[in-house]
């Protein structure tokens, strides 16, 4: 992402669009937000002038329309309507409160939508007051990742200029930045109480998100506005402890944030902002991942759909892709709704070509959700001959080698044969061998009308035994395949995420129809390498 030189043009056509829509992205919020903060710093009635017709159909625009109420205005229009003049700054001081997107105390969709909006305020607040030179938290990459250098090189020129950071923007910025403790030693340089926390961000304030874990036979709580109660179920359930940085050192709003959450509580909130939300903490998946396996959980065990869009583009951000991150991928995996089982394939695929995957993890969760019922066989046997049909068949068998166990050994499951067919086909086609899971033997000895016994003896012949996450092999060109490898410049990948695209989309035309993966065929995931690197990841070569 790239604000500096854009003209006051550029800057007027984007927030006249933004205005007009419901959900921008997290990118054109940010961008629009830096824009209009530098231009009102380089000559406000410049940019008050071009932005009064581009907004003439906003009721607050006009020269007539008085002040209007910042709760009724979206992120961008907060900066416009401040550039305007049609804010009171009485009406942005901090200490009032921030309308959020949903009810209730454990939202956590609410408090994101909180932060955005204090920090908005904040640099509304101060257009009006002590105009900022631009923003400390705008990120660097798409995915909501700021680079360590760009935040010291922002808070030197800030020194330079004698400007005081504001502290929801900064606070953000902490949040965003990628934990690199070697840039410790050149934020601590700066000699500033912000240059000293940021060194102890990276050194000491960004380890790694713990969480405990249990299953519950207790309910989330009424499933509808009514209050009528839902059926009790057995299931997985998360809990963070409170963090104690952001509790102790961030602005109030930042908060909730911070605090210990426990169980699986039920929220409302308005929707259309959930990717919007990620670029928040973009680099703690952990921590979002617990945030969002209830309503992936509710995908899976009810009627509910869409939080597989969100988890695969989390797949995508920074931060350690630890347990709780392969637990939504796989509850994830076994969605009622295809759109979200497709976008868990996606999220699955995402952390294979990153090197992130750890398959005997995802196939120990998915064996305890197929045990609690969570999962069904049919519905994962549908994702795993998605996932294999990209051509990842070591990655897929290397799951469901240690999840077969849990559908076959107190008699084979409903869905069983379905989900044996698949990993058969994935051993035909990568050749894996091993000891066999436990149960599939005395599947394959039984007889009867089931096909279950036709479907079992493919996996039969003991070979080898595979490592728990097998290497990727390498076809024609020096690309791994199946796990998904690199191919292309050779130049060093930096960021954590990763430009990328399909290198043959021809060859799975059909497997990513709707969601992330669509974004990768056409090449538009261009977050967390180095500028116009072109880098290739190759999915789809027989036998990976």
């Amino acid at each position: 992402m790239t604000t500096a030189g854009r003209s006051l043009a550029e800057t007027v056509e984007l927030v006249a669009a933004l205005a007009k829509t419901n959900a921008p992205t997290a990118e054109e919020t940010e961008t629009a937000l830096d824009l209009l903060v530098r231009h009102a710093h380089q000559d406000r009635t410049a940019l008050a002038a071009a932005l009064l017709p581009a907004l003439a159909d906003r009721y607050w625009a006009g020269q007539d329309a008085g002040l209007a109420d910042p709760a009724h205005l979206s992120v961008p229009e907060l900066l416009a309507a401040a550039v305007l003049g049609r804010l009171d700054p009485a009406d942005l001081s901090p200490h009032r409160p921030v309308d959020g997107r949903g009810y209730g105390q454990n939202c956590i969709h609410d408090a994101l939508q909180r932060v955005t909006t204090a920090r908005a305020r904040e640099a509304a607040l101060r257009v009006l007051t002590d105009p900022l030179p631009f923003l400390l938290a705008t990120p660097t990459w798409d995915c909501g990742t700021l680079e360590p250098h760009d935040l010291i090189s922002r808070l030197t020129a800030y020194g330079r200029q004698g400007t005081a950071p504001a502290p929801a923007d900064f606070a953000q910025a902490l949040l965003r930045v990628r934990r690199d403790p070697q840039a410790a030693g050149a934020a601590a340089a700066l000699a500033t109480p912000e240059g000293r926390r940021l060194a102890d961000w990276l050194t000491t304030g960004a380890a790694a998100t713990p969480h405990t874990r249990h299953v519950t036979d207790q309910d989330r709580g009424p499933r509808n506005w009514w209050g009528s109660e839902r059926q009790t179920v057995r299931r997985i359930v998360l809990e963070l402890p409170e963090h104690p940085i952001v509790q102790r050192e961030f602005p109030a709003v930042f908060h909730p944030l911070g605090r210990p959450r426990t169980g699986t509580p039920h929220c409302w909130h308005w929707r259309g902002q959930e990717l919007a939300h990620l670029a928040v903490l973009p680099q703690d998946r952990e921590r979002q991942a617990v945030w969002l396996l209830p309503e992936l959980t509710e995908c899976a065990l009810a009627e509910d759909r869409g939080a597989g869009e969100v988890l695969s583009r989390l797949a995508e951000l920074g931060g350690p892709a630890g347990p709780a991150l392969h637990l939504a991928v796989a509850t994830a995996l076994g969605a009622r709704h295809a759109e979200d089982r497709l976008a868990a394939v996606d999220a699955l695929l995402v952390l294979a070509a990153r090197g992130e995957l750890d398959t005997a993890l995802l196939g120990r969760d998915l064996a305890e959700l197929l045990s609690l019922g969570t999962v069904k066989p049919n519905r994962l046997a549908d994702a795993a001959r998605t996932a294999a049909a990209t051509g990842a068949y070591a990655t897929t068998w290397a799951a469901l080698a240690v999840a077969l166990p849990a559908v076959l050994t107190d008699g084979p499951a409903r869905g069983a044969g379905e989900l044996l067919a698949v990993a058969a086909d994935c051993v035909e086609h990568c050749g894996a061998g091993g000891p066999l899971p436990q149960g599939l033997a005395e599947a394959a000895a039984r007889m009867g009308p089931s096909p279950l016994p036709t479907l079992a003896r493919p996996l039969k012949p003991p070979l080898p035994a595979p490592p728990e996450n097998p290497p990727p092999r390498a076809p024609p060109g020096g690309a791994t395949a199946g796990t998904a490898g690199w191919a292309g410049t050779g130049r060093a990948r930096r960021g954590p995420c990763v430009p990328f695209c399909v290198a043959r989309a021809g060859a799975v035309p059909s497997v990513f129809p709707r969601g992330g993966g669509d974004r990768e065929r056409r090449g538009l995931g261009r977050c967390g390498g180095d500028e116009g690197a072109g880098l290739t990841l190759t999915l789809g070569e027989r036998g990976a």
